[in-house]
């Protein structure tokens, strides 16, 4: 009976536990596909904690591109969200079709694709494609962001867990890497 209490617990424990996700961000510059200029490890913080979301400086570059750190509050990060399926999930469970069952921040409506471009070694490589279902004047700068980015690249491993995504915007390259994680 003890068992099975202490595993009660430790489940318990581990469920409260996992409500904080904390992500570092390197950023890469690329002169042409072939010509990486620079990159900067860990440049910026991500951390989703409960029903907040924060975007950081990690380090002195990370303050350089961040005129200010970037919070909002009362935030749903349930299974439909964005976040939640890319950074806690890390599962690309259909490709090559629309699927409409996810939220940004505010709850805004998007459809999400993954397309299969390419298989590198043990890696499997998709663009993803993300659309607004009802546009509306939304002031959010991380939904603005990711809503008018020029490319998302997710890799994954064979049985489609996410091992790393790279976001470009406005020519810079944002990248989160799971590859390296134990």
């Amino acid at each position: 009976m003890k068992q099975i209490i202490y595993i009660i617990v430790l489940l318990l424990y581990q469920l409260l536990a996992g409500d904080k996700i904390e992500q570092k961000i390197s950023l890469e510059y690329w002169l042409n596909e072939n010509l990486k200029i620079f990159s900067v490890d860990n440049a910026i913080l991500l951390e989703i904690e409960n029903d907040k979301i924060r975007i950081t400086s990690n380090n002195w570059f990370g303050e350089t591109l961040l005129n200010e750190n970037i919070q909002y509050e009362n935030q749903s990060f349930v299974v439909d969200n964005i976040f939640n399926k890319m950074l806690t999930e890390r599962i690309i469970s259909k490709e090559d079709s629309w699927i409409e069952e996810y939220n940004l921040l505010n709850n805004k409506k998007i459809k999400v694709r993954f397309l299969f471009s390419a298989q590198e070694d043990d890696l499997r490589l998709y663009r993803m494609d993300i659309r607004e279902i009802n546009r509306d004047d939304d002031i959010n700068k991380i939904n603005k962001i990711i809503l008018n980015n020029d490319i998302i690249m997710v890799w994954t491993d064979l049985n489609k867990k996410i091992k790393k995504i790279k976001f470009v915007y406005k020519n810079n390259t944002y990248l989160i890497s799971y590859i390296n994680e134990k």
